[in-house]
């Protein structure tokens, strides 16, 4: 199976994953893809960057999917970033693709098929995603196999769907965020997505929340610079070591963000859609 990677950062925000010791999400989503698939083979592209080396409609068709990544952008800005993305998810829709997107993914395809993304008048959802819960028809849907009910799961993401694009079916909410999973279909084109991020495990939640460790002091996230360094330093722990109950049980994380068969189960129903689709 060959897949295609859209990164939705630019290059100074990998960069910058990358000095903090960590790495660029499409590095994470091809390590995770890997391990839910071994054998499994990825180009990455980076149209935040510019659009050299983005394929046309034909070349799409070689992939049997593709995977849009996570992004500290937001889509409302008018940024040729972010517009380029827009006319590149565009194209992944006009061309027939299986489409999977985490968070900005999400945010992506709806923008590209007609619908509104906003800033949350609620606030930042950062940290874990607290009672997502499938709708009826996100109980019924192929992307929540084995999924056991009202889950939690990492996330960050200040911005979500004010208004889901015609013919999309929402998939999940929760109090945060009415939209945490959409399916849209246009012609041959299925997307599905979610507002979450399935693919962070505790070890990148843990860079994340140290990264943006200030912005959630100043939005009352934590209640100071060390708050979010003990936050930070508790999902590394956890991450090395789940025999820590303390934390486990502090920060209440259950078995839906411990256990990576069930964190990944979008992402591997996904990769089992595209391989056998459903009629």
């Amino acid at each position: 199976m060959k897949l295609l990677i859209v990164e939705g950062n630019t290059a100074e925000a990998r960069d910058q994953a990358v000095a903090a010791g960590s790495m660029a999400q499409s590095t994470l989503y091809h390590k995770t893809l890997e391990w839910l698939k071994p054998g499994i083979s990825c180009d990455i592209v980076y149209p935040a960057d510019g659009s050299v080396g983005l394929p046309d409609a034909d070349r799409l068709n070689n992939y049997a999917g593709v995977v849009w990544t996570g992004s500290s952008l937001n889509i409302y800005e008018d940024d040729p970033a972010i517009t380029r993305q827009v006319d590149f998810m565009k194209l992944c829709f006009e061309s027939g693709a299986m489409i999977f997107g985490s968070c900005w993914g999400l945010q992506m395809a709806v923008v590209a098929t007609g619908g509104t993304v906003v800033k949350n008048e609620k606030g930042r959802e950062v940290g874990i995603a607290r009672d997502i819960a499938p709708t009826h028809q996100g109980e019924n849907h192929p992307m929540f196999g084995g999924k056991r009910g009202i889950f939690d799961a990492n996330a960050i993401h200040l911005d979500h769907v004010e208004k889901i694009p015609e013919g999309a079916t929402v998939l999940a909410g929760n109090e945060m965020s009415e939209v945490q999973a959409i399916e849209i279909k246009r012609g041959d084109a299925i997307f599905w997505g979610v507002q979450y991020h399935p693919e962070f495990d505790l070890e990148y939640m843990s860079y994340i929340v140290r990264k943006y460790k200030q912005m959630m002091v100043d939005e009352d996230i934590c209640e100071s610079n060390e708050a979010a360094e003990k936050l930070s330093s508790d999902y590394l722990a956890v991450h090395n070591d789940q025999t820590r109950k303390d934390i486990i049980e502090n920060l209440e994380i259950g078995e839906d963000v411990l256990d990576p068969c069930l964190r990944l189960k979008e992402i591997g129903n996904w990769l089992d859609f595209i391989e056998k689709p459903l009629n």
